[in-house]
């Protein structure tokens, strides 16, 4: 009788991130759960960002929990991104998924630090306060929306780049439309000084991004 070898793809690391991302979000529950109901509807209706913006403090456990959520998360479905499009740009799966998540990391917390350097220097700190809030709640949500697609897409359906190609796009449409909706909000104010928001869209909304992805691609 002859063995024949069969080749298994190991998934063990995958699920203890899972496994830490549902953690997250347990805990995320337990240190407030009725703050956790409004943001699990954020999508739905407003309760959540009319309710807590003008506490507005993102260093609260309750947004330091649900930010390291999002990192995890999100730096999981670009790491699923760079294997579907067949990017082979690190040694191994969980340096990959590492140098992906260090990355996402640095730029979010130094965007948050630029952003409120800003807002002291030119005296908008409340006004910058509640956009950051406001941003950064639906950038959290994005990443509970993407865990079960995280999920599904380890476990059950092997995905292809039409799909991870539409679920990008979506992505940043619902993006889009919620950064839209915020300036529609704050219009007298962006048009007072649009020079210098232009500026801010190309230097901290866009170039981010675009730096995370030739940083990870080389």
């Amino acid at each position: 009788m002859e063995y024949i070898v069969r080749e298994i793809t190991s998934t063990n690391w995958l699920t203890i991130l899972i496994m830490v991302c549902l953690m997250l979000l347990a805990i995320a529950k337990g240190v407030n759960t009725f703050r956790f109901s409004d943001f699990t509807m954020l999508l739905s209706n407003n309760k959540y960002i009319i309710s807590h913006q003008k506490q507005n403090k993102l260093s609260t456990l309750f947004n330091a929990i649900l930010l390291l959520f999002q990192v995890a998360s999100v730096s999981l479905f670009i790491y699923l991104c760079f294997g579907v499009f067949k990017w082979e740009v690190a040694p191994n799966e969980i340096t990959l998924y590492f140098k992906i998540a260090i990355l996402y990391t640095v730029i979010v917390v130094f965007k948050l630090l630029i952003e409120k350097i800003i807002a002291t220097i030119f005296s908008i700190d409340s006004i910058i306060d509640e956009y950051l809030f406001y941003k950064v709640s639906y950038r959290n949500f994005m990443g509970f929306i993407l865990l079960p697609v995280n999920i599904i897409f380890i476990y059950a359906i092997q995905p292809s780049e039409i799909v991870f190609i539409t679920l990008l796009i979506s992505l940043s449409i619902l993006n889009i439309i919620v950064l839209i909706s915020y300036y529609k909000k704050n219009e007298s104010i962006i048009l007072n000084y649009l020079f210098y928001f232009i500026l801010y869209l190309c230097a901290l909304e866009i170039a981010p991004y675009f730096i995370l992805y030739k940083l990870i691609s080389n």
